[in-house]
């Protein structure tokens, strides 16, 4: 167990302690102090995953488990929290954008296990990494106008066009999401196509 796989599973020790300070936030009387504390393990989110590829690397400690256990963690903590930003109430995201991210990321774990199945090594896109980085942008916008909120900054709406200002920040991540599939398909298009041909008993 050397520091960078520790990183990589902090995330995962993390988020859930994220979903229960955000979604407390909006049931407390004392909203601003759990969004603060939201927004901290939120940069200890993405401050791991910023610095355990980087340590492995710099240490010569990069291991096959945390190649695959590494977009796992980043799946998980993101998803937690979207999935926070579902269920708090108010809704600041809907359903559908939830399983946009979720779906998103289960299709490119079936594909990232049937390359390493198949010993090929399905390489890192930018379509990706910018997923990765707009995703990130958007959570802590949508952290920073929940804390507007409830410090009743005017200038802040509540609503916009009947939805959470979060909903409007959070559509661009989607659409990233959903271009960065298809960026990933049409560069494996190949690999895909093979994942449908029966194999030779």
């Amino acid at each position: 167990m050397n520091p960078a796989i520790i990183l990589t599973l902090s995330r995962i020790v993390i988020a859930p302690f994220f979903a229960v300070a955000f979604i407390r936030s909006f049931t407390s009387a004392a909203p601003v102090a759990w969004l603060w504390a939201s927004a901290g393990l939120a940069a200890l989110i993405e401050l791991s995953d910023a610095f355990d590829g980087r340590i492995a690397r710099a240490r010569n400690q990069v291991t096959d488990f945390g190649k695959i256990f590494d977009p796992v963690a980043d799946s998980l903590s993101r998803q937690t929290i979207f999935l926070s930003f579902l269920v708090c109430k108010p809704h600041i995201i809907p359903l559908w954008m939830f399983l946009v991210f979720l779906y998103r990321d289960a299709f490119l774990s079936v594909l990232r296990i049937w390359c390493a199945y198949n010993g090929i090594v399905l390489a890192a896109r930018r379509a990706g990494k910018l997923k990765a980085v707009v995703q990130a942008i958007g959570a802590f916008c949508v952290l920073f106008v929940c804390l507007a909120h409830a410090y009743h900054v005017p200038w802040i709406p509540l609503r916009i066009g009947g939805r959470h200002p979060g909903f409007w920040i959070m559509l661009v991540p989607a659409v990233v999401t959903v271009l960065s599939v298809y960026d990933y398909v049409v560069s494996n298009w190949q690999t895909v196509k093979s994942m449908t041909v029966p194999r030779k008993q």
